[in-house]
């Protein structure tokens, strides 16, 4: 079993990604490609506003795998294809990563390490704005670091 090289995971990047947009609202965040269990793996990390359940993962496994179906000669052995849902708690770390946290509550830690919190109202290259209890605070981004949704329990 090998794995896939660096321009045949990309073409498949594509096509997972082309099959994903074809479902309403659906994108795709992350394509991961590893070794579990003695089998070559490929994981599909997707992303809705109104959240991921089991029946949308079914439905994006199926799509997924018709369209890697006409890409099978770039791997050169059999795959496992999963699908699954970015997670509560994955770091947002890019600006497609703030585009969809825009309205939902985030918290992250300062230069200092002390921690913030609240709804993220903008971003920019330089800059994100959250409205705290104390009202619309902007932050420099190039002092902030683990970012992430703020999960209440």
């Amino acid at each position: 079993m090998t794995a896939l090289t660096e321009e045949n995971k990309q073409k498949v990047v594509s096509t997972i990604g082309e099959a994903v947009s074809t479902l309403d609202g659906v994108e795709l965040v992350e394509t991961k490609f590893y070794t579990e269990y003695g089998a070559y793996t490929v994981e599909a990390l997707i992303w809705r506003k109104e959240g991921v359940d089991l029946d949308l993962c079914e439905k994006a496994h199926g799509v997924i795998s018709d369209a890697l179906d006409g890409v099978d000669e770039l791997f050169e052995s059999a795959y496992v294809l999963k699908v699954s849902s970015q997670g509560l708690d994955r770091k947002i770390v890019t600006d497609d990563d703030m585009r969809r946290a825009l309205s939902t509550e985030i918290e992250f830690k300062d230069a200092g390490g002390k921690k913030h919190h609240g709804t993220l109202m903008s971003y920019d290259e330089d800059t994100l704005t959250l409205a705290e209890a104390k009202g619309d605070k902007v932050y420099d981004r190039k002092f902030i670091t683990n970012v992430q949704p703020y999960i209440r329990f």
